[in-house]
């Protein structure tokens, strides 16, 4: 197979991250705050592509981060992806920001567990439990949850990773007796995005531009989990 051509767009914590790749060739951009830069995505994209040798139109596919997350900032990486789907009949490939920031715990952290907890104002949180992998694998749905009374599942040891375990300190209180280390400030990478990305449009997991849409998490059954041994 020739050397996949990819765009990786996510903007769902404060930083806009992009990556664009062929092959194992990456140009990156993680750009703070984000709401100084989303206004010029398709700009910051397009340079990228450039230092690539490569355009819009020559895209194999492009890989957005759906979320959960900042509201506005997912929509706004969901609306560029779809622009891009849409103006080049290019396939999108929607990626868990949850599974972003596993992957880079993974990266600096062995504990094979990672329990992300981020703030989802008013009195929520957004949750979820992933298993070192390549990419990381679920034991849970990514969730709204009531910090208040939120359990992770299982017994097993794992590293906290995201905003919500400060914002939420009696659920950190909750659960220190299986919290190895907390990584409260990890942001997700354009470079795993992509890479993700990649794999997903090797495994055919990519959807059309109408159906590039950010994910908005309601209240998940807590059964569906898996416990972490």
């Amino acid at each position: 197979m020739s050397k996949l051509r990819g765009l990786a767009l996510d903007a769902s914590t404060g930083r806009l991250c992009i990556a664009a790749g062929v092959g194992e060739n990456r140009s990156v951009a993680h750009l703070e705050p984000a709401r100084d830069h989303t206004h010029r995505v398709y700009e910051h994209a397009q340079r990228l592509l450039v230092e690539q040798g490569i355009d819009f139109a020559s895209l194999d596919f492009v890989a957005f981060g759906c979320g959960p997350g900042s509201f506005t900032g997912v929509r706004i990486a969901a609306a560029a992806a779809q622009a891009i789907a849409f103006a080049h009949d290019v396939p999108v490939c929607r990626v868990s920001s949850f599974v972003l920031l596993a992957a880079e715990a993974a990266r600096i952290d062995e504990s094979g567990a990672y329990g992300i907890c981020v703030d989802a104002r008013l009195g929520q949180a957004y949750v979820a439990l992933y298993a070192a992998g390549h990419p990381p694998r679920a034991l849970m749905p990514d969730m709204l949850a009531n910090p208040l009374d939120f359990t992770v599942p299982g017994t097993g040891a794992f590293a906290a990773v995201g905003d919500g375990w400060e914002a939420f300190p009696r659920l950190a209180v909750r659960h220190e007796a299986r919290i190895t280390r907390m990584y409260p400030r990890l942001l997700p990478s354009a470079e795993d995005l992509l890479s993700i990305g990649a794999e997903d449009f090797r495994q055919g997991r990519c959807v059309a531009a109408a159906d590039a849409l950010p994910e908005y998490l309601g209240q998940a059954p807590a059964r569906s989990a898996v416990p972490v041994r």
